[in-house]
């Protein structure tokens, strides 16, 4: 872990229509560090990740990236200062290969579009770039797949291999391993550890598994306060999170 603070968030919160959803969340996140954001549903852990990625705008707080104030900021804005993130449903092109997709990313990343009689030297130089992701992420057998047809597995690892093509400096993954068979989860696990090593993630999961195995830190919310932050050892054994959300009494 490194203790240099790449995210601050700040005394954060977020109405609808007078309905308070966040309520004055204060977090630091950690550069290479994985962190879980946990808590029950509805604790307001998807519209926190909303805020964070530029997808809702905060009613009051702040929230600071590498030093930059990037409260309001849309999302595209927000993806180009180094923030990618993936959604609960699976948000890949169904059309496109597998290939396909993923160089769609590494083009944007690198500012070219493609162009049929202009750029395609510059689109076959990104090749290497794209068959290393799909290599990380273990679909080089399935590169000219339709993504419309891959296991739905497969299409939860292709949705972190976009994610991650851009080089994000902080990855924000909001429950990658829902609706997963027990073996597809495992699998997950692996993908997700090997792809962020030493990288910065912020995850959102139900999974316990998942979150005592991947997370270095782990922040509990619940009705949009946090409760608890810490590591999964201090987690496991504090009382209120255990009331609140690990079941004990």
């Amino acid at each position: 872990m490194d203790n240099t603070t790449i995210m601050e968030i700040k005394n954060l919160h977020k109405n609808f229509s007078g309905l308070e959803i966040i309520k004055g969340i204060s977090l630091s996140i950690n550069r290479k560090t994985r962190h879980a954001i946990i808590g029950p549903n509805g604790a307001g852990k998807t519209t926190f990740f909303n805020l964070l990625s530029g997808y809702h705008q905060a009613s009051t707080g702040q929230i600071i990236f590498r030093g930059q104030d990037i409260t309001g900021l849309p999302p595209h804005r927000i993806n180009r200062l180094g923030i990618a993130r993936s959604f609960q449903i699976t948000n890949v092109f169904p059309r496109l290969s597998v290939f396909e997709n993923v160089h769609l990313v590494i083009m944007s990343k690198h500012k070219v579009r493609f162009n049929l009689f202009r750029n395609l030297t510059k689109w076959e130089k990104l090749n290497p770039e794209t068959l290393d992701i799909l290599k990380q992420i273990g679909l080089m057998e399935k590169k000219e797949t339709p993504a419309g047809l891959l296991s739905y597995g497969e299409q939860r690892a292709l949705e972190i291999g976009l994610t991650i093509a851009s080089s994000p400096d902080l990855i924000l993954l909001d429950e990658p391993t829902a609706g997963m068979s027990i073996d597809e989860t495992h699998q997950a696990i692996e993908l997700i550890g090997r792809v962020t090593q030493g990288k910065t993630l912020v995850i959102i999961e139900h999974d316990m598994e998942v979150v005592f195995r991947l997370a270095d830190i782990i922040t509990v919310i619940c009705y949009g306060t946090v409760i608890a932050t810490g590591s999964p050892e201090e987690i496991r054994e504090d009382p209120k999170v255990k009331e609140v959300y690990l079941g004990d009494k």
